[in-house]
């Protein structure tokens, strides 16, 4: 939930998408950069009737500021990704600072260089910014400068305690991974996140600060969501996909009535269907054949129900990832966990389609190996 939103651009085709939180938060955001000029101008001696343009523009400029600063830390972690060799699926641009996604599987000291990038790039960003306040230019456009720099600056130290799910979390992942390896490593830094936000939301509460205890709740969910994911990574962990996967599976034309298919979905016991084009129909699908897929929980979107004509095309999703029976689960069903995807479409050797894996599917079948305590080895 935290890595939605629009995508408003790519970067070296990575995704950066826009977060609904950070539309919404966006003026009280520019107030207090507002309140922060005016305190840095006053500091130096800058009088308010002097300035050309009011306190709250400059706010506004300055969230603008931030956020551009907050993307060039994000685009830091990726560029010493990519660098890597690890693939980079987004950026989000959210309330609280910026989300990247990544794969997995990555050894724990290019984790930690990884982590560390963003912060050292807010405090480059802080020191370009210190300079350029030292430049002859106009005294408001100086004093703007200084106060990015000090954003930055904080910005950077923030990132940089060590809990999840800020960057000084991974890092200490990291770090920990060698001695504790990587689940013991991520529950110690999942705790001590955890941890950290309840002393950040008591602190927030007790000082009437509105702002320290979202960022309270951010850091527990974070903190949460990571361990959350190296729990659920560590009970699917050598079991193939083949064994995760749905394939009650039917098959459906973009042109056909979405109320049609949903009845016939519901008739036969099927968990979706594959939206096919007129010359494969009953046949075996290779991947090129399949335009896309359909859940029942597409089809019971209430704009469907609202359309009686509308059709599977306008339910269908066709940016499905796709992964191979004999995949381990744990590695390859990322995207569902982080809620990028809906659903992923399985392959058999033949790549021909066999099945499909939902979150439902997922769900269950966590459920049910937590039960049995876990598949072993």
């Amino acid at each position: 939930m935290l890595d939605r939103g629009w995508t408003i651009f790519r970067i070296r085709g990575i995704p950066v998408k826009l977060h609904i939180t950070l539309v919404l938060f966006l003026p009280y955001v520019a107030f207090v950069t507002s309140s922060q000029f005016r305190a840095i101008a006053e500091a130096v001696g800058l009088p308010r009737s002097e300035l050309l343009l009011p306190p709250l523009v400059w706010g506004v400029i300055l969230a603008i500021g931030l956020f551009v600063s907050i993307l060039l830390h994000e685009l830091a972690h990726c560029l010493v990704a990519l660098s890597n060799g690890v693939r980079v699926r987004s950026i989000t641009l959210m309330m609280l600072g910026g989300v990247s996604r990544m794969e997995r599987d990555v050894r724990p000291e290019r984790e930690a260089w990884m982590a560390f990038a963003g912060p050292l790039s807010s405090f480059g960003i802080a020191v370009a910014c210190w300079l350029a306040s030292l430049l002859p230019l106009l005294a408001e456009v100086r004093v703007a400068f200084l106060a990015l720099a000090l954003a930055n600056v904080v910005l950077g130290a923030f990132n940089l305690l060590p809990a999840f799910p800020m960057d000084g979390g991974r890092v200490l992942r990291g770090l920990l991974s060698t001695r504790l390896g990587i689940r013991r490593a991520t529950s110690v830094a999942a705790t001590i996140g955890k941890g950290m936000a309840v002393l950040f939301g008591l602190f927030g509460l007790l000082s009437f600060n509105v702002l320290l205890v979202l960022i309270a709740v951010f850091v527990y969910m974070g903190a949460a969501g990571e361990q959350g994911r190296a729990q659920w990574r560590q009970v699917l962990e050598g079991l193939p996909v083949a064994e995760v996967m749905n394939d009650r599976l039917g098959e459906a034309h973009a042109d056909e009535r979405a109320g049609e298919v949903a009845r016939r979905l519901f008739r036969q016991n099927l968990a979706g269907a594959l939206v096919v084009d007129g010359e494969h129909e009953h046949a075996e699908l290779a991947p090129d054949h399949v335009l896309g897929v359909v859940t029942a929980w597409d089809l019971a979107r209430p704009e469907l129900h609202r359309a009686p004509d509308a059709t599977v095309g306008k339910a269908m999703r066709t940016d499905v990832p796709r992964v191979h029976t004999r995949d381990d689960a744990a590695a390859t069903l990322d995207a569902l966990v982080n809620g990028e995807a809906e659903a992923v479409l399985v392959l058999d050797e033949g790549e021909h389609v066999v099945g499909l894996v939902t979150p439902a599917d997922l769900q269950r079948a966590l459920a049910l190996l937590g039960a049995a305590g876990g598949r072993g080895r």
